[in-house]
């Protein structure tokens, strides 16, 4: 009865205590599952704008949405902990010892302390006791206590009776806590053994702490931030094996790599200056993605010829015809490590340094590795994003093509076991280069050397990480042509030359979605699709087939998930949908006709025969965003204390390619870019009020409402209220040439007092007059425009600038209609003030 007492109460104060944060933000969003603190740092200062309401001059008498106030939030420390199963070690037999291994994880937004007992509970014919053993530091082993480790299971430390309280750990830092559990002498084969470290109700995660023995908790570090708005947070889990099975514990790391960006130097020839970028992800599998029957567990060091420590170490030799251009990018807790050996010694073997060698041209291979006293090893379930890797095409001759082939590995050992090494190569999604057709694992890193010349077997042509040679990874291979010999551009309808803000890979044309009238502030939206006209040019020196595919925008969240983009030529269409990060052909989709004939959907649209040396052609393209999209004059919750301006249209990147492999893929050296841009509006209001004395009292002494501002204001009888209404056109403006802008025309302001949520021309107290009273000659607008004025209730009486004490004799609408057009960026101003009766 009392666990079922404290389950509740942990629920209900769990949930409680997520809305009290999601309030403390000023923002309203979606309760699911709790988001955890991430990225934001405590103390950083975020700003919050709300909409308000004005018409879509492309859609005259439809009302859309714009800003209205902004707010300003201050990032609480926010506590947060998660407990997870690392992996069992052992035979559960009687007599036996289990070792039951667990991560525990920092997922606040600030460093923080555990506190961890040295206490766990089990179920079955098991007890928390036994000898573990003696870690490489030739330490006493442990009878009987948990130990824990922030090495990454390099060494273990016993914890004494009362339990510990650790160190500061870092954002997203570990800690590992092994159990050893003894099978009793009685056990029967099939009996099923757990182990729980931690006490929360069904192994929630980073729940608020009710205080019992065995919790697992967060402890303030009592830095300046002060302690977490959240409280104190714990977590449990739990793990098993049946009695009779040897336990496999293994950490399933997988290495992803891309080539995220290419710069021909801006010259057509040589080759030899061309510039390519590689992203590099490493991800740790939380569940068996291979179906072998391990325990996934989290990923720690291996010893590697560079200061004495273990470490994780992700590699990526400089590929053949190429050098390093620069300093590659590592994310936070990572650092570069250098080394000269020869690619045909294998990474973990290399004799590395993190002092770069005098000239960059002699580096073979980068790596990154993991700050121990950061980072000590990577849980399940975690994807570490942000390196980044520079090359130069110096060894490339010709006019192509060239192929530039490069493979990335990881390598480290099993927490907990640092006996169980682990490799992995990119290109494929198996982890630890799993050989899925003879359900084995390697013992050893691949042998073979990383600059490959000639060509490579197995290749991830996509650059998407989809190749199929699990067993030694797949090749990144990018081909080089020279500018000229083939050739293609693409921009806006009849300027396939446009330039763009950089170069002419990010030309543009900008469209407005219409929007519903009455869209409440912070609301979302359906627009239907919007449709645009490009045109792509032939400039190289033969005729040649142009095929079209969208491609994710530079930064993947600008562009809707669900987003559904069609591509069509004449009697051709294909449709794709944008999953977060990649198109996704959908197929039989767009099916189109020629000659009255059907066809089936092309992937990717191909425009053929374009003529040489100039030869354009003109396409379609469709962009339907999906339900649940924000307006581009808002702001967004993305968690607890976070928000995010949008302020901007979303992009959607459309290549132009020739296809010199005819594989349909993007990975030919001739490419043009040209970004088709959806606005979800693009007018956005900031309304803001001050108090004026009129004939009324002073403002007391320090009062801040006689300043514009967005916040609540007093007023006494015969005060004057300003209102100010700034109005901006927040989309791109012309950069570069040819690109496509959107300029507001025909705006009308509306300011009805007597229409929900405005009350500014009613008798709200039923004292027989209205509240407040027109000052006559105040309405202005700070631009040209006609200011029109609006009597009764409702406001549909056109009448004067005159001032009176009922809805008939007083302006109770404002219309101002703004003369011609306001460009991008342009803001303007309008004013009226109302007398408080």
């Amino acid at each position: 009865m009392i666990k079922q007492n404290k389950s509740v109460n942990k629920q209900r104060k769990s949930y409680q205590s997520l809305v009290a944060t999601a309030l403390l933000t000023g923002s309203f969003f979606q309760f699911v599952a709790p988001v955890l603190a991430d990225g934001t740092t405590a103390g950083t200062s975020i700003s919050n704008t709300a909409t308000a309401t004005y018409e879509d001059p492309n859609s005259p008498g439809s009302p859309i949405n714009s800003t209205s106030n902004t707010v300003t939030v201050t990032v609480a420390e926010v506590a947060g902990i998660t407990v997870t199963g690392s992996g069992i070690a052992g035979t559960a037999s009687p007599g036996q010892t289990l070792i039951y291994t667990y991560t525990v994880t920092n997922v606040g937004n600030d460093l923080t302390k555990f506190q961890i007992p040295n206490l766990a509970t089990t179920t079955g014919p098991a007890t928390v006791s036994g000898v573990l053993p003696v870690d490489k530091t030739g330490a006493t082993p442990s009878s009987g206590n948990l130990q824990y480790s922030t090495d990454g299971g390099a060494t273990w430390t016993n914890i004494p009776a009362g339990g510990l309280t650790t160190g500061a750990i870092a954002v997203n830092g570990t800690v590992l806590v092994r159990v050893p559990v003894t099978v009793q002498a009685g056990a029967q084969t099939g009996d099923i053994i757990t182990a729980r470290l931690g006490q929360t109700p069904g192994d929630a995660q980073n729940q608020p702490r009710i205080a019992d023995g065995g919790d697992v908790y967060t402890v303030d570090n009592g830095n300046a931030a002060g302690a977490s708005i959240n409280g104190v947070r714990e977590a449990s889990a739990t793990q098993q094996i049946p009695v009779g099975n040897t336990a496999k514990s293994r950490a399933l790391a997988t290495i992803l790599k891309t080539k995220t960006a290419y710069d021909n130097a801006g010259t057509s020839t040589p080759l030899t200056d061309d510039l390519l970028t590689y992203g590099l992800s490493l991800r740790v599998e939380a569940n068996d993605v291979t179906n072998s029957g391990v325990t996934p567990t989290a990923l720690a060091g291996t010893t590697i010829t560079l200061d004495g420590v273990a470490h994780i170490l992700v590699s990526d030799a400089i590929p053949a015809n190429t050098v390093l251009n620069s300093t590659p990018v590592a994310p936070s807790g990572w650092k570069v490590v250098y080394t000269t050996t020869a690619t045909s010694t294998n990474a973990e073997a290399a004799t590395w340094s993190y002092t770069p060698p005098a000239s960059l041209s002699s580096v073979t291979r980068i790596g990154f590795v993991n700050d121990p006293s950061l980072i000590t090893s990577v849980a399940t379930g975690t994807t570490v994003s942000g390196f980044s890797i520079q090359v130069k095409t110096t060894g490339a001759s010709g006019n192509g093509p060239v192929n530039i082939y490069n493979i990335a590995q990881v390598a480290g050992t099993t927490a907990g076991d640092p006996t169980t090494k682990i490799y992995d190569n990119s290109g494929d999604q198996n982890p630890d280069n799993f050989n899925s057709t003879g359900a084995t694992f390697p013992t050893t890193p691949d042998a073979g050397s990383d600059r490959v010349t000639p060509t490579p077997a197995n290749t991830d042509t996509a650059n998407n990480n989809t190749g199929t040679n699990s067993s030694t990874g797949d090749y990144n291979v990018t081909t080089l042509t020279a500018v000229g010999a083939i050739s293609v551009l693409n921009g806006p309808n009849g300027v396939p030359d446009a330039v763009g803000p950089t170069n002419n890979n990010d030309d543009f044309t900008n469209k407005s979605a219409l929007i519903p009238p009455n869209s409440a502030p912070g609301s979302t939206v359906d627009p239907a699709g919007v449709s645009f006209t490009n045109t792509v040019q032939n400039t190289g020196i033969s005729p040649a087939n142009i095929s079209l595919l969208p491609t994710p925008p530079a930064i993947t969240t600008d562009l809707p998930t669900n987003t559904v983009v069609t591509v069509s030529y004449q009697g051709l269409s294909a449709a794709y949908k944008y999953d977060g990060t990649n198109f996704i052909f959908v197929p039989g989709s767009g099916a189109g006709t020629v000659g009255g004939n059907a066809i089936s959907a092309t992937n990717p649209v191909r425009i053929d025969a374009v003529p040489a040396n100039g030869g354009k052609a003109n396409y379609g393209v469709s962009v339907d965003l999906p339900a649940g999209t924000p307006l581009s004059t808002d702001t967004i919750a993305q968690g607890a204390a976070v928000t995010t301006t949008i302020q901007r249209g979303f992009p959607t990147p459309i290549t132009a390619f020739i296809d010199s492999n005819n594989n349909g893929l993007l990975d030919d050296a001739a490419t043009n870019i040209s970004i088709d841009r959806v606005y979800t509006g693009f007018l956005q209001l900031l309304k803001e009020s001050r108090v004026l004395q009129g004939t009324g009292p002073a403002l007391p002494a320090g009062s801040t409402d006689g300043t514009f501002s967005t916040t609540v204001k007093k007023a006494a009888p015969a005060n004057i209220i300003e209102y100010r209404i700034t109005y901006r056109n927040i989309s791109t403006p012309q950069v570069g040439s040819g690109n496509v802008i959107l300029n507001a025309d025909k705006i009308v302001i509306a300011e009805d007092g007597t229409q929900a949520p405005n009350n500014w021309a009613k008798d709200n107290d039923n004292n027989n007059q209205i509240d407040t009273s027109n000052i006559v000659s105040s309405a202005k607008d700070s631009g040209t425009s006609t200011i029109q004025f609006f009597s009764g209730n409702p406001a549909t009486n056109s009448g004067n600038d005159q001032t009176g004490t009922t809805t008939n004799t007083d302006v109770t609408k404002y219309l101002d209609a703004v003369t011609g057009q306001v460009a991008p960026t342009v803001q303007r101003t309008f004013t009226f003030q109302r007398k408080v009766n």
